[in-house]
């Protein structure tokens, strides 16, 4: 019988045999790859073994090749079905290419643009996140230097869907721990520029405690004014978890008569909806974040939050630059000019 054989790589270390084996037999149950591995047709290091197995790098994994035929067969065959499903609907417009900011071996960090989620695995960044990193894969593989059979990139803090710019992806296991030891330890640190109602006077240091609450339209008791109807929003809550946000103003200018402040915030935490909650609990909300109490605007976003810049420790493990920054976006800069903001310092 023929097997093919699939090396392991040093980020593959410590994973269960079961749980790397299905990867390549994705359409297989966990039952059925147990049985598989029971029978012999899938072996390690061309012995059977048991799945809970764990992997050590430089392990050969030995798929029969008849299995990996069924398997090719039945992504294809769903791909078609999909493919004639949707060519009765409406097409979805296509997605732009990734805008890369920065990448190595560990990191791939995106400018993402306005309106798209991060976490949808079929309609969001991240699933084109996946086509990036398998086609790093197969020239990993021609070049012999592929690290991991198991591992998959993903998103290593939020970005909510509204707010663009810098998010960071892991592209190894090690890229993934440091990262997210660093936003733990509050040794990386996030910036972002927004335009807030009123005039905030003086740099300030917000410390609240947030927490989920589906709002239906029921008044928000934390904030100055009423929450939209049907949004997901997070409220002040005493047994919320903290949340600490610098605010310093750049700019005053005014919308439609509206005071407004172009303002940089720095984020110490990384509660869900944090800057925009914060705003709205300190009185100036978002400009145009109607689910944080602000009116509608006419423009090209609903409001306008940008992630600028990211601050990593020197002489890092990963070898990145102490400083990863991106400009305003274009429509950003338009908003500013008819908010009367034409030079704002930066």
């Amino acid at each position: 019988m023929d097997f093919k054989d699939f090396t392991t790589g040093k980020d593959d270390e410590g994973r269960r045999f079961d749980r790397i084996v299905r990867i390549f037999l994705e359409e297989k149950s966990l039952p059925e790859i147990y049985k598989l591995i029971r029978k012999g047709l899938v072996k390690l290091n061309h012995k059977k073994t048991k799945p809970e197995v764990h992997i050590t790098q430089g392990d050969i994994i030995s798929i029969a090749s008849f299995l990996l035929e069924e398997e090719k067969t039945l992504k294809t065959s769903e791909a078609q079905s999909a493919s004639f499903t949707t060519s009765t609907a409406v097409q979805a417009p296509e997605k732009s290419a990734l805008n890369i900011v920065f990448k190595n071996e560990h990191l791939l960090i995106l400018d993402k643009p306005y309106n798209r989620t991060v976490h949808g695995e079929k309609d969001g960044l991240y699933h084109d996140v996946i086509s990036y990193y398998e086609n790093h894969v197969k020239n990993s593989k021609k070049n012999g230097a592929l690290n991991s059979l198991s591992f998959r990139p993903g998103p290593l803090h939020r970005l909510d869907r509204l707010t663009t710019g810098l998010i960071v992806f892991s592209l190894s296991i090690k890229g993934a721990r440091w990262f997210s030891e660093g936003i733990k330890n509050h040794t990386i640190h996030k910036k972002y520029y927004a335009i807030a109602i009123g005039h905030i006077q003086n740099a300030e240091q917000w410390c609240d405690r947030l927490s989920d609450s589906q709002e239906n339209g029921i008044d928000n008791k934390s904030t100055t004014s009423k929450v939209s109807a049907s949004f997901h929003t997070v409220k002040q809550d005493q047994n919320g978890l903290e949340a600490q946000t610098y605010v310093k103003p750049l700019a005053y200018g005014n919308y439609k008569g509206q005071a407004v402040t172009f303002a940089e915030y720095s984020i110490k935490t990384g509660r869900k909806h944090q800057i925009r909650a914060q705003s709205s609990i300190h009185n100036h909300p978002l400009l145009g974040d109607t689910a944080y109490g602000a009116y509608p605007i006419k423009a090209t976003r609903e409001f306008y939050l940008q992630a600028f810049e990211l601050e990593f420790p020197e002489n890092n493990p990963l070898s990145l630059p102490p400083v990863i920054k991106i400009g305003l976006s274009s429509d950003f800069i338009e908003q500013l000019h008819y908010c009367e903001i034409e030079n704002p310092g930066l």
